[in-house]
């Protein structure tokens, strides 16, 4: 029989974790994916594989993007015109790769999710100067500022929000952009992280997308691309073991926990030190990924 209670520490644990991913405009995958693997043999309540913690953190994180997606389309800031283009890489990447991460041992998933973390940290403390995930920016930092423009369209794109601001900007050449979508809805089908840090900067750096446009059309491709990753986590899940093999007892925390998290955080976004934060998180990331690698080591 389900016990329905086990996991009802979670409500108040996703509640922080989306908490502080919306505030610092990391995905709280990169936090939800480590606690359900790493705390809970430290709580004593029924453990995971990590294909199962790797879908239940997908599944949540579409929830918690859900009312971002939401917001933003009220606000008319998401460009649907490059968001349909990135949509059209992202989606078959994540499910070739949330495929695979169902087929790989236990072993290989941690250690990989224990390198891309360390690489995550390595990657945010060298961007931590041109840091540009606070959607409230009005100027770039210097560091992005001097990054030239690639191969810019003709056309001029014009968003106009339901506040009446109007942002003008022509779309660069996206070749190395699909690349760098490729690579993180690869990391985020094989271990549930890489997209979200990775998407928007490229908008804001490389196409100098306004802020405000790339947060909103960021958070569109992740949900998009994030959905079709979380259900072929599920229904590959299924298929191993049937419904029993979902941790519904889970997300019946999970879920709501992202949801309610991600309004705090986001009434709360842009108070900190975007470079403070960045530096953090970096930390964050690479005490996780060590901890990731530790673990294989010590068996």
């Amino acid at each position: 029989m389900v016990d329905w209670l086990v996991y009802w520490f979670m409500l108040p644990a996703c509640v922080l974790i989306a908490s502080l991913a919306m505030l610092t405009g990391i995905s709280g995958t990169a936090m939800l994916t480590p606690f359900l693997i790493l705390a809970f043999p430290v709580l004593g309540v029924p453990l995971l594989t990590p294909s199962q913690a790797i879908g239940m953190a997908l599944l949540t994180e579409f929830f918690g993007f859900l009312s971002g997606v939401i917001g933003y389309r009220r606000r008319r800031l998401i460009d649907y015109r490059t968001a349909s283009v990135l949509v059209a890489v992202a989606v078959p990447t994540i499910i070739v790769f949330s495929l695979l991460s169902q087929s790989v041992g236990p072993t290989i998933l941690r250690a990989a999710y224990g390198i891309m973390m360390v690489l995550l940290a390595a990657y945010l403390v060298w961007s931590a100067p041109a840091n540009v995930r606070r959607r409230d920016l009005k100027t770039l930092p210097e560091a992005v500022q001097r990054i030239p423009r690639h191969h810019e369209a003709a056309n001029e794109r014009v968003i106009r929000s339901r506040e009446g601001e109007e942002y003008r900007y022509r779309v660069c050449d996206q070749h190395r952009g699909y690349l760098i979508t490729t690579v993180g809805a690869a990391m985020e089908g094989l271990v549930s992280v890489g997209l979200g840090e990775l998407e928007m900067p490229n908008l804001v750096k490389r196409c100098k997308i306004p802020v405000a446009v790339s947060a909103a059309t960021s958070v569109f491709v992740i949900a998009v691309t994030v959905l079709a990753g979380s259900v072929t986590a599920v229904l590959g899940l299924m298929r191993q073991g049937g419904l029993d093999a979902v941790p519904w007892n889970l997300v019946l925390y999970t879920v709501p926990g992202a949801v309610i998290g991600g309004q705090i955080g986001a009434r709360f976004q842009g108070g900190i030190s975007s470079e403070t934060t960045e530096r953090f998180i970096a930390i964050l990331f690479a005490v996780v990924g060590i901890a990731f690698l530790a673990t294989i080591l010590l068996g």
